[in-house]
């Protein structure tokens, strides 16, 4: 395999469920028909495969990756095998106690902040049954011994707010500031609801870009630069505007499946996919 086939870094789309709609997602596996959760024994297959590949962190999102009903047990495999452990959450499932659980086990938390306005977030989507105290959870997650970040979303709903404030008590390792983008078959029936124009995303990054945690990355730096793994065990990605799949890791040689994906390194490194983690 070549050496630069495989990026270090891969997020694993566990689970398709997830407990918020927001509109402009783009992994919300609406092509995806199969309903059974990836079993266990298959993730670890995986996890193999990626680290005996030259993987080194690991960050399992979704859907929601806590509604995967085996993420504490595939977690701390993946800190067994020597990757660092990663989770990107809406935070609503967060508890105290899957803290103190995860603690030793998960190095980083992200966390998806999108706004701290309520109605904001309704409008996007970003809705639980139970309000979330963002800031409260960020310190809660420092506090706790764990690396944070802070994923934000940058859309037609939001990409006038000001969330320096927040950001600056937070205080995360990265912020990470995405141009909301549109995948066929995953959020392009609502996307021209939520589009951001370059102008737009830009001017968020001004008000914002003397953060010292900010990553920005439009939809350019976004499109082929990420190894992904879905909820099935295939890799994909995002090149031609849609999802394209391979063939299921826990079932194919890494290189094969590789072969049927297409990455873009270049970008992957342009956009900071190296960092100290």
């Amino acid at each position: 395999m070549d050496k630069n086939s495989l990026f270090e870094t891969a997020s694993f789309h566990i689970v398709k469920p997830c407990n918020m709609n927001c509109k402009f997602c783009y992994a919300t596996f609406s092509d995806l028909r199969v309903t059974n959760q990836l079993s266990k024994f298959d993730a670890f297959k995986i996890l193999d495969k990626l680290k005996e590949a030259g993987l080194q962190k690991i960050t399992f999102a979704g859907g929601e990756p806590l509604l995967y009903k085996w993420i504490y047990e595939v977690i701390v495999y993946s800190k067994t095998i020597g990757l660092t452990t990663s989770i990107i959450s809406n935070g609503s499932l967060l508890t105290d106690d899957l803290l103190k659980k995860f603690n030793r086990k998960l190095d980083w938390i992200g966390i998806s902040i999108d706004s701290i306005n309520e109605t904001t977030n309704r409008l996007i989507g970003r809705t639980y049954k139970n309000k979330i105290n963002y800031l409260d959870l960020c310190l809660k997650i420092k506090e706790s011994g764990f690396r944070l970040k802070i994923n934000t979303v940058v859309n037609s709903f939001n990409w006038y707010s000001d969330l320096n404030d927040f950001i600056d008590y937070a205080s995360p390792d990265r912020w990470k500031v995405f141009q909301a983008l549109r995948v066929e078959g995953q959020n392009d029936d609502q996307f021209e609801e939520i589009r951001v124009t370059a102008e737009q995303f830009n001017s968020y990054i001004q008000n914002h870009k003397h953060q010292k945690s900010i990553v920005i990355e439009d939809n350019e730096s976004m499109t082929g630069s990420y190894l992904l793994i879905d909820p099935q065990g295939r890799l994909f990605e995002n090149s031609k505007g849609k999802h394209t799949y391979s063939k299921p890791l826990q079932d194919n040689d890494i290189d094969s499946c590789l072969s049927e994906i297409n990455l873009n390194r270049k970008m992957f490194i342009k956009r900071g996919g190296i960092y100290k983690w």
